[in-house]
């Protein structure tokens, strides 16, 4: 098949890059990615489309199948070698005149604890000069640091030539290389090496013949270790049903959301017990000693396992003390059960409480402080419709605040209290105190740009506060908040997602390519996840690349939580879209 008979295609995270239906057309569209498109097509529906020369068209995909190429040809050698500790073979894939760095007088961040880590970063200074023999003496002290063979990845981020026009010169390229497995007996360890490498044209005359790697400047070293595994996969062993749950990877309906778990101690016997909402069906755990889980199939119950994927919350609606149930539209009071113990009713019939079937999150709050407890309903976008450029889902819905009125009815205050976040794609929101007066507020995302805070006025009204006036935010999926680093403002942590594909394209694009604002946003598609560090007053600091917290993926689910019992909260980032297949993993 010639080069010409297909319709290259460059991911960029989530937005498709359809660099030409051949070469020979002269359009360039984003596409909202709704599913990875088969081996050369581009099916997604065109969301907006600009002109773009031909040659830069050309040159980007060049660029991207030199990357290919170096990924799948070049780094492999590399990797190898280095998993077999073969000073020798790392030595012939470095030039003659080879010249290595290593930062001088680095910055040095360390922490102790359960988790051991130390960063080492450039601080500004020239770089200390490295020979071939040296630089691969580094490397190989990182290797030995492992008692075991450690698995060893080199991922490519960048990759550019020298020159626009002269393929044949030199290239550059920054890689993050990876390695991880144990140290002293199956304790883990995993240390991530962050490079700036050069190199003639990558393509496979290259790659055969020896000392093709003509430099290599160590950036950023992380090291990190622990003396035992602090989180082990649990779920079947302890009680849950694994195997009833939908797996994008042995059905051929692929779904990026498949379903959520709610957790609860519903019935105040000091177990918190779990419900599990799911494509195949409904399933509620009650909590067992040591940790372990047991399926309720109870006839007292009137939630039974059922075959939808409902938004879920639990929540005292009647404030009894006893935490009730919400499955989509229908309404569980929490009741004792005949013998003892607790039940779920069905009063579905008693409530008003009518939740839209496209909702995508019932996220409880007491905003008014009234002691009733409200629910505010999030909306994705509607699939395909609207434009990434402005931000917008093309669906003016919004959210929508129920207010607890009691007796199990709610008034619906949306346009009252100014709190619908416009037409964003929200598929969930976080509620917090922003500016520490009290009252809670909210941060709703937005899957196609920037959220926006709302910020409580203390009287059922809110108002619009943007934490910067920048791009900040894109493909939102998920959103966390607590104190991170313990000052007594509450941060936000906000998972977008990333690419390193995404990152090579942009990079290489044209900085006249579209006019500066759009650029801005192309920009931000692909950097990440965002932590946002509160500073008081509401002004809030993005801290997500300097802390290293950004590049995990595209995420749905993150959260804060003390795993190692220190003091501080740590960051759970999810990562991963739709994976394709096993061996494989998006993210």
């Amino acid at each position: 098949m010639s080069r010409r008979s297909f319709r290259p295609v460059l991911w960029v995270g989530s937005v498709a890059i359809l660099v030409g239906v051949g070469w020979g057309t002269r359009q360039f569209l984003f596409d909202e990615r709704t599913d990875v498109p088969a081996s050369g097509s581009a099916t997604a529906l065109p969301i907006m489309s600009e002109l773009l020369d031909e040659a830069e068209r050309a040159y980007l995909w060049e660029v991207e199948h030199h990357g290919q190429l170096l990924s799948q040809r070049g780094f492999p050698h590399f990797t190898e070698a280095l998993r077999r500790a073969d000073a020798d073979a790392l030595l012939r894939l470095l030039a003659t005149d080879f010249r290595g760095g290593f930062p001088r007088q680095p910055a040095v961040v360390e922490t102790q604890g359960d988790v051991t880590g130390r960063r080492i970063e450039d601080a500004g200074h020239p770089p200390e000069e490295l020979t071939a023999e040296a630089f691969v003496a580094r490397l190989l002290e990182y290797r030995r640091a492992f008692t075991d063979e450690p698995r060893v990845q080199l991922s490519l981020v960048r990759l550019t030539p020298l020159s626009r026009q002269a393929f044949d010169g030199e290239w550059r390229c920054s890689v993050v290389l990876r390695f991880w497995g144990t140290w002293g007996t199956d304790a883990p360890a995993e240390t991530t090496v962050w490079m700036e490498l050069s190199h003639p044209r990558p393509d496979n005359i290259t790659f055969a013949r020896p000392g093709w790697i003509r430099s290599a400047k160590i950036t950023q070293v992380l090291e990190t270790s622990a003396p035992r595994w602090l989180l082990r996969e649990v779920a079947t062993e302890r009680g849950i049903q694994v195997s009833r749950l939908h797996d994008n990877w042995s059905n051929k309906g692929k779904q990026p959301s498949t379903g959520g778990a709610y957790l609860t101690d519903y019935d105040r016997d000091g177990y918190v017990d779990l419900l599990i909402t799911d494509l195949n069906g409904t399933q509620l755990y009650s909590g067992q000693p040591e940790g372990r889980f047991a399926p309720i199939v109870s006839p007292v119950n009137d939630v039974l396992i059922t075959r939808d994927y409902p938004v879920a919350a639990f929540v005292d609606l009647d404030g009894d003390g006893w935490d009730d149930l919400i499955l989509a539209r229908r309404v569980f009071h929490n009741q004792p059960a005949p013998g003892g113990g607790r039940r779920f009713v069905n009063v579905t019939y008693r409530s008003n409480l009518n939740i839209p079937p496209k909702a995508s999150q019932a996220v409880v709050v007491d905003y008014d402080r009234d002691g009733r407890l409200d629910l505010y309903i999030t909306f994705p976008g509607t699939p395909k419709v609207g434009s990434w450029v402005t931000g917008k889902s093309g669906d003016d819905r919004g959210n929508i605040l129920l207010r607890n009125r009691g007796d199990w009815q709610f008034e619906d205050v949306t346009e009252a209290s100014g709190v619908r976040g416009g037409n964003r794609s929200c598929f969930t929101a976080v509620w917090f105190d922003a500016n520490d007066d009290g009252w809670p507020d909210v941060h709703v995302i937005n899957e196609f740009g920037n959220g926006v805070l709302l910020v409580n006025q203390g009287n059922g009204t809110f108002r619009e506060h943007h934490l910067s006036t920048e791009p900040m935010d894109f493909g939102s999926m998920g959103a966390t908040c607590g104190d991170i680093d313990n000052d007594g403002h509450l941060d936000l942590y906000i998972a977008n997602m990333y690419s390193k594909a995404g990152t090579r394209v942009l990079g290489n694009l044209r900085p006249d390519a579209y006019p500066p604002e759009v650029m801005a946003k192309m920009r931000r598609f692909v950097t990440g996840s965002q932590l946002w560090r509160n500073r008081g007053g509401l002004q809030f600091e993005p801290k997500g690349e300097a802390w290293r917290v950004h590049a995990v993926g595209w995420a749905y689910g993150p959260a804060m939580v003390d795993l190692d019992n220190d003091g501080y909260l740590d960051i759970y980032a999810t990562a991963g879209f739709i994976s394709q297949d096993r061996s494989e993993p998006d993210g």
